[in-house]
């Protein structure tokens, strides 16, 4: 009786382990699938000015931020060096995920809209910031937590053969907008959603 009392005691002790080694085991296999399914890239958006230090959140962008993403993103899809009506496509082609979809197709239309009235062909273009004061608060006004509108006052000027046709200064409210679904081709995890009302030409000092 009493040895089979031991044996018992055994089997149920086997039994025990064997629990504790398949919870172990359900732990690991969680573990690891767990590690497998977490964020490996982080993007933190670093203020350009850090003189009083900087507390930011993943995924903060801050104002400056926007503003110099902005005004570098509009310059590279609207310059021209030697003709417009073949350019233009290509750039906004290059620069697509950086678009939103519906942006991206306005664009697409306003640019075939004016190559049919003949003001792209032959045309070089250049676009530099109106007043090129840069950066200030009033520019960029957070709609939402993933949401910007920023103002980009800006001169443009066309040239044909090297004789200048426009020079003109416009200002652009510019809706930003965080959209991270494509990161392979947009680290910054921001684009341009449209206008956030129609743009007016302004005076320039």
């Amino acid at each position: 009786m009493k040895t089979k009392n031991v044996l018992i005691q055994q089997e149920k002790r086997i039994r025990d382990w064997r629990l504790i080694v398949i919870a172990l085991l359900a732990v690991i296999v969680y573990m690891v699938w767990d590690k497998s399914n977490a964020i490996e890239d982080i993007t933190i958006h670093i203020p350009p000015r850090l003189e009083r230090g900087a507390v930011l959140k993943v995924g903060e962008v801050p104002a400056p931020n926007i503003y110099s993403f902005s005004y570098y993103l509009f310059q590279m899809i609207n310059t021209w060096e030697k003709d417009g009506s073949k350019e233009a496509p290509v750039l906004l082609e290059n620069y697509s995920c950086y678009l939103t979809d519906d942006f991206y197709s306005y664009l697409t239309s306003l640019h075939g809209t004016r190559t049919a009235k003949g003001e792209t062909r032959d045309r070089a273009r250049t676009v530099r910031e109106a007043n090129q004061k840069g950066f200030d608060n009033s520019k960029v006004y957070q709609v939402s937590e993933h949401k910007w509108v920023v103002k980009l006052d800006m001169l443009t000027r066309e040239f044909v053969n090297g004789t200048e046709i426009k020079n003109v200064a416009v200002r652009y409210p510019v809706i930003v907008v965080a959209d991270d679904t494509s990161p392979d081709c947009n680290p910054f995890g921001l684009k341009f959603a449209g206008y956030d009302s129609s743009p007016v030409r302004i005076l320039t000092k």
